[in-house]
């Protein structure tokens, strides 16, 4: 084995050693709320946009953008950490208004993965979907979210109906290989990943949810989930080439 193998291997084995990561995390009790069929459980200001929200055939949350364009989580396509432009998705569908005790109101399926990208610092992909969905939420390209900011999630955990988060904050990264990250105290579960984070004040999209981590030993408090932001990144870039 060449020298460059082992050193590779053995920064795996420290950082896997050291990190818990990638798990959706209930933090403190479980406040999500399932959102019923007509969305009157939750606040007004955010019935309008609940039908931007699908559920991806593989297990993830998407959320739509406008045009056809739709943002999820780069590992939900198990892409590289370099990005990747124009792949195939055909057999990726979404359905849409996934919610209790009512259908779907429109199945779309994936026509190309526009980008993609999945590392320490951006997990994203930008898929465009066929049909269109009838909502969308805007994306905050102009203004980066930081620590304290008010911010909610509505996602697809466990490929179940419609759950809210109910209002939680960006917190102070706990540090480590995922500093960079978009680090939040909204309770999700698997299938959560590529969750939109909104802005609670504004509801645009501020980031994309990817998962949650802590390091072993630590309090309580050090207990985090995690996501992309939105401004100054990759994908930022990418939605800006396509005119948004």
């Amino acid at each position: 084995m060449t020298q460059q193998p082992l050193a590779i291997l053995l920064s795996l084995f420290l950082f896997s050693n050291t990190w818990a990561f990638d798990q959706n995390r209930i933090i403190g009790d479980n406040d999500l709320v399932v959102v019923d069929a007509s969305a009157s459980n939750i606040p007004l200001k955010y019935k309008n946009v609940v039908n931007a929200f699908g559920l991806l055939n593989m297990g993830c949350t998407a959320t739509h953008i406008g045009n056809g364009y739709v943002l999820t989580a780069g590992h939900c396509f198990w892409v590289g950490s370099d990005l990747s432009l124009d792949l195939p998705c055909d057999d990726t569908t979404v359905e849409w208004g996934v919610r209790e005790g009512i259908s779907p109101y429109m199945k779309s399926t994936c026509q190309r993965i526009i980008a993609a990208q999945k590392n320490l610092k951006n997990d994203f992909a930008i898929i465009k979907v066929f049909p269109v969905p009838t909502a969308s939420i805007d994306v905050e390209l102009q203004r980066k979210a930081s620590v304290r900011d008010s911010i909610t999630i509505f996602s697809h955990p466990e490929m179940l109906p419609l759950r809210w988060s109910k209002i939680c904050t960006i917190v102070i990264a706990v540090g480590g290989p995922y500093k960079d990250t978009l680090q939040h105290k909204c309770d999700t579960k698997g299938g959560s990943s590529g969750a939109s984070i909104l802005d609670a004040t504004t509801n645009r999209i501020v980031g994309i949810h990817n998962g949650g981590l802590d390091k072993p030993g630590a309090d309580a408090g050090s207990v985090v989930n995690y996501g992309t932001f939105l401004s100054n990144t990759n994908v930022a870039d990418q939605l800006i080439k396509l005119g948004f």
